[in-house]
């Protein structure tokens, strides 16, 4: 993006950029990085070069790098709509969706692109801005599926199941075996059950001595809760508490946050605390609920552990004590 009024670079320059580009599309990331190395001694300054640093840091999930070198980058490059574009995408990774929503639109309003669009819709979407977010990912779904999988799930947020149901159906009509796709379009069906149909679902799972699948689970234990079965939930969660992936862990401790099952919330919370160091909500949700259930210490102490590579700890550090001691 923004190539005008620049000197076209050199052919070597040209290379690099372009095999860069082929072994980050086939995922050859310690390639990447000797040629990365190989760019930056040949053309050390350019947005084109630090954009595509930044970039290898996202691929890498070095999010706190890529945090601090895209603020660099705004600054430095602030007529480059591939610099505003990769901020956007590093602040959604961190789950700062007005920032990302203010990087995709002055990207968008620099350079106007498809997948500036789809992106914006992804942000609206976690942002609730669904009329907007819908808009946007109808125009992408022309130029990717993945925008199917974006559909779906802000339908689902809008609680319209059937056209969530619809997007992910349409989606595997075309990939058959993607993974996200069949989870979430299982979920969804689950969604769609009374709750009576889909815990029984779940026991003819047990009696035949298959686990519940891990799409089901948060769904299944937030209709246990609904349905007044408490101790059948919580007896659930402790049995699978430790095998739970990150992703199905957080769901289940929101499912149990909201039954007001502060312990478990806690202990969940507290698992998969570091795939959520800048989820401003589940921080919040994760303080509120070990003063709930007297385990204020135990989340200083994991702060304290990891305020080293999340250094907004240190203030939450000091916010959650003085909340403690003034109880």
């Amino acid at each position: 993006m923004n190539r005008v009024g620049k000197k076209p670079p050199s052919a070597v320059v040209n290379a690099l950029r372009e095999n860069l580009r082929r072994a980050f599309n086939e995922r050859r990331f310690e390639d990447a990085q000797d040629i990365l190395s190989h760019l930056q001694r040949e053309d050390p300054l350019s947005a084109e070069t630090r954009g595509l640093e930044l970039e290898l840091h996202l691929n890498l999930n070095r999010l706190a790098e890529a945090d601090a070198l895209a603020r660099q980058l705004r600054r430095l490059f602030p007529q480059s709509g591939r610099i505003h574009f990769l901020a956007g995408k590093t602040a959604y990774r961190m789950k700062r969706y007005d920032e990302a929503e203010s990087c995709f639109r002055e990207s968008q309003r620099i350079y106007p692109n498809w997948r500036t669009q789809y992106w914006l819709g992804k942000t609206l979407t976690q942002s609730a801005q669904f009329d907007e977010a819908e808009a946007l990912l109808l125009a992408a779904r022309e130029r990717t599926p993945l925008a199917r999988l974006e559909l779906g799930w802000l339908y689902e947020r809008r609680n319209d199941l059937e056209a969530a149901l619809r997007e992910y159906e349409a989606f595997l009509a075309v990939h058959p075996e993607h993974g996200y796709a069949s989870q979430q379009r299982l979920r969804i069906k689950a969604r769609m059950m009374d709750p009576e149909a889909l815990i029984e679902e779940v026991g003819s799972l047990a009696e035949l001595g298959e686990d519940v699948p891990a799409a089901l689970f948060p769904d299944y234990i937030r209709r246990l809760f609904e349905t007044g079965q408490t101790l059948q939930a919580r007896e659930q969660v402790a049995a699978r508490m430790q095998s739970l992936d990150a992703k199905t862990g957080a769901q289940v401790a929101w499912a149990c946050y909201r039954a007001k099952a502060y312990d478990l919330a806690c202990m969940l919370f507290l698992a998969h605390l570091r795939r959520n160091l800048t989820y401003y909500k589940y921080l919040n949700a994760l303080e509120s609920a070990a003063a709930r259930c007297d385990r204020v210490p135990q989340v200083l102490a994991l702060y304290e552990s990891l305020a080293g590579q999340a250094p907004q700890l240190y203030g939450r550090m000091k916010s959650l004590s003085r909340r403690s001691a003034g109880k």
